[in-house]
């Protein structure tokens, strides 16, 4: 089965994380399909709610002279790129957005209207997503919008292997092992570790906590042999996790988010899942929800 990726790129396309994370990664790249995505990017005086294209010429003027003078170069160049590191010209197909709903927003739906198997940020993922949350109603996005899994590639360190699923039995966290698993389940240089972190010595009964993550894994194709299981016991789940993915040198990290709506902007950056979101670096942070 083919994995349909949506791929964003900037105008900076030659440090692109994203696109060298996923080349880094997959090495059966018959079964690997690319939509590249470039959405213009809104001016700073433009207001945060849609604008009306219509109504605003000047926004037109912005968007196109954009779109020509960064937007079709940078695609071309990247699939030039990509093309070099042995992609088929039918494996990559480009598309551009006109940043109407700004940058998130329109990925957002990308992602949701192309049901994508996953969509891939670069280095400037964090800082959307920080755009995201500057206002009590635009970060609720966050929250309640995302049903795709995103991944964030900060520096991503070229020869790292290996998957990192964090999981505490929760039905976002099976998500994340079956995502891990239809994502490594052709790959075999990668192996899959399911960790999961107490907060005390009272840990729940292993089997609760992984023999759901395992079937999910294993119906995936996966051999049991490259899969391992780990605890560990931290009052501090983020930093326990992100130092295990930068001892284990793991390619990626793979975390559900919880459905759950925050119950202040302050709590959203207090979930493990941004908490990790910001210190992890040199490999890729898998979110799922």
């Amino acid at each position: 089965m083919d994995k349909h990726l949506l791929v964003t790129v900037s105008d900076e396309y030659h440090t692109s994380q994203s696109l060298r994370f996923v080349h880094n990664f997959f090495t059966n790249r018959s079964e690997l399909k690319l939509t590249l995505f470039y959405v213009v990017p809104r001016k700073p005086d433009w207001r945060l709610d849609p604008i009306d294209l219509e109504a605003n010429p000047e926004a037109i003027v912005h968007i196109e002279h954009d779109k020509a003078v960064h937007g079709v170069p940078a695609m071309a160049k990247a699939t030039e790129w990509l093309r070099s590191m042995g992609f088929r010209e039918d494996q990559v197909a480009v598309k551009f957005s006109n940043g109407k709903l700004g940058t998130v927003k329109e990925i957002v739906r990308e992602s949701e209207e192309g049901l994508y198997d996953a969509a891939v940020l670069g280095r400037r993922g964090l800082s959307w997503f920080e755009e995201m949350v500057t206002d009590s109603i635009s970060h609720r996005i966050l929250w309640e919008s995302l049903t795709f899994p995103i991944w964030i590639c900060r520096n991503p360190e070229r020869g790292r292997k290996n998957v990192l699923v964090c999981v505490d039995g929760s039905e976002e966290c099976m998500r994340v092992a079956d995502h891990a698993g239809f994502m490594v389940r052709n790959e075999p240089d990668h192996n899959i570790t399911l960790l999961h972190v107490c907060a005390d010595d009272r840990c729940v009964d292993a089997e609760q906590i992984f023999g759901r993550a395992l079937a999910e894994i294993k119906a995936n194709d996966v051999d049991d042999s490259r899969i391992a299981i780990k605890v560990m016991t931290s009052s501090n789940p983020a930093r326990t996790i992100l130092a295990e993915a930068n001892e284990g040198k793991y390619a990626a990290v793979a975390i559900g988010r919880t459905s759950h709506k925050p119950s202040s902007l302050g709590h959203i950056f207090a979930t493990t899942s941004l908490k990790i979101l910001r210190g992890i670096d040199r490999a890729a942070l898998w979110l799922c929800k």
